[in-house]
């Protein structure tokens, strides 16, 4: 499923402005190691909700690595940036790694899509004052993770605190199509081979390799969405390792040759499979990893070999040509979006569905995966706009081709109780909200302030669908 309130872009040119401004006044402090005003939390378990020591209006969710706190140890961070203002969501997902690589997990639950971009700097200034003030972190490892509109709040961020070594970039790039970093933190990028962004990450590897930034894009088999921990856990190893090359970090030969055994069998397990552009990136991520700390010689000798052979020709050139058809059909969707019916649409949805891929390539299913949840992102986008503007039939017509294109996603259910209750149809809106929390809509806080739900909170079947989202 894929959750299209989640992958808003946010404007490029407002987020620099703010930045700019917040950057400066704070980067004295940039970089600082302070004494923790208050006794550590417990290591070793999740925070669910942490209220902030250095300003009461921050919360995150914390995972401290066992040991954490015991003597004079400083220890590397990640603050994790969710496009929902889920903090917990990525520290539960990587809490094992946080403990496995000795890394404090920070999630924040105040960064989030949608917000005014006036509030984003604060966010990330409180947090990195947060993160040397409380916890013994080490300023020369300061790292920001995020996925979606997390990912490109990551991205802008680094660009002007110097304080930010690198960042984790998940499903998305940089603010306003790919804009380049103006200074040098280290990029790991994170796509899904489902992802609709996909192109713009592929995309951003040839930017960030003209522009000769330390950086790798990876891939892995899915949507849209914050990675397996298992993809992650590359993340974690490449910031690792390039500490070491920096002198940042202690070398641990053991870890290395974990890793680079690790490699060796994605490589063998890639080309037994026939999968030579899985292969083929495997290789060079091996090389990104392992130069500058062990000769990377076999790595290339084995990438050369397979891109050579014919079979790695004839795979990646046609997946060149799926991705340029994509960018086409991304045109004709939304050309399509206000002009078409809903029959001509259910017709549409259906030819993009799996079912219809039987026999043909495997890149031509990713392809219309990812077209599906485009078309989502695209629907979510202009009905809330029109929603906005409480312009309900077309909110209404986009809500509907939403619903095909997404069926399991609450999103179209919930919007829809929306512009009912903008018409006061009080039984029907109570219908849809009961389909979303069916669905697994569990967003509590923003059902309570949706301002066209304020009619509706004095009634018993309200609290009845709150006390089903328990």
């Amino acid at each position: 499923m894929i959750c299209a309130q989640r992958m808003n872009h946010i404007p490029a040119t407002s987020l620099i402005l703010v930045f700019l401004l917040i950057s400066v006044s704070c980067s004295s402090g940039a970089g600082r190691n302070e004494s923790p005003v208050k006794p550590l939390l417990k290591p070793g378990i999740v925070h669910e909700k942490v209220d902030g020591f250095t300003g009461n209006e921050l919360s995150y969710a914390l995972y401290l690595p066992s040991g954490c706190g015991d003597g004079n140890i400083k220890y590397p961070v990640i603050l994790a940036l969710d496009p929902s203002g889920s903090g917990l969501t990525p520290v539960n997902k990587y809490k094992d790694l946080a403990e496995k690589y000795g890394y404090i997990l920070i999630g924040s639950n105040d960064s989030h899509n949608g917000q005014p971009t006036t509030e984003i700097g604060p966010v990330i200034t409180g947090m990195l004052g947060e993160i040397r003030s409380v916890y013994p972190s080490d300023s020369n490892r300061i790292y920001l993770a995020g996925f979606s509109g997390g990912s490109r709040v990551a991205g802008m961020a680094a660009t002007y605190y110097r304080e930010v070594k690198g960042v984790i970039g998940c499903g998305a790039g940089f603010a306003a199509g790919n804009q380049p970093p103006d200074s040098r933190f280290d990029y790991f990028g994170i796509a899904g081979t489902a992802d609709f962004n996909l192109n713009e990450m592929i995309r951003l590897d040839g930017i960030l390799d003209r522009l000769g930034i330390r950086h790798f894009i990876t891939t892995f088999p899915g949507p849209h969405a914050w990675p397996p921990a298992s993809v992650m856990e590359d993340g974690f190893q490449w910031i690792t390792l390039n500490a070491m090359k920096d002198g940042t970090l202690n070398r641990d030969d053991s870890l290395i040759s974990r890793i680079m055994s690790g490699f060796n069998d994605r490589i063998s397990s890639a080309r037994d499979q026939n999968q030579l552009i899985a292969a083929a990136e495997a290789c060079r991520e091996a090389v990104s990893f392992s130069e500058g700390l062990i000769p990377a010689d076999g790595f290339k000798q084995t990438l050369q070999s397979v891109e050579i052979h014919p079979e790695y020709k004839k795979q990646i050139a046609y997946r060149a040509k799926i991705l340029k058809k994509e960018s086409n059909e991304q045109q004709s969707l939304l050309d399509d979006l206000f002009s078409r019916d809903q029959l001509w649409w259910k017709k549409r949805i259906e030819q993009m569905s799996s079912k219809h891929m039987k026999g043909l390539n495997p890149e031509d299913t990713l392809m219309n995966a990812r077209l599906s949840a485009f078309l989502s992102l695209m629907c979510y986008s202009n009905a809330s706009q029109a929603i906005n503007q409480r312009n309900r039939e077309v909110a209404k017509k986009l809500i509907d081709v939403y619903e095909l294109a997404d069926p399991l996603n609450p999103e179209p259910n919930y919007m829809r109780a929306v512009i009912l209750l903008q018409g006061y149809d009080t039984t029907a809106a109570f219908g849809q909200l009961n389909i979303a929390i069916g669905k697994g809509f569990s967003d509590k806080s923003r059902m309570v302030q949706q301002p066209e739900f304020r009619m509706l909170k004095n009634s018993t079947v309200w609290f009845d669908l709150l006390q089903k989202m328990e």
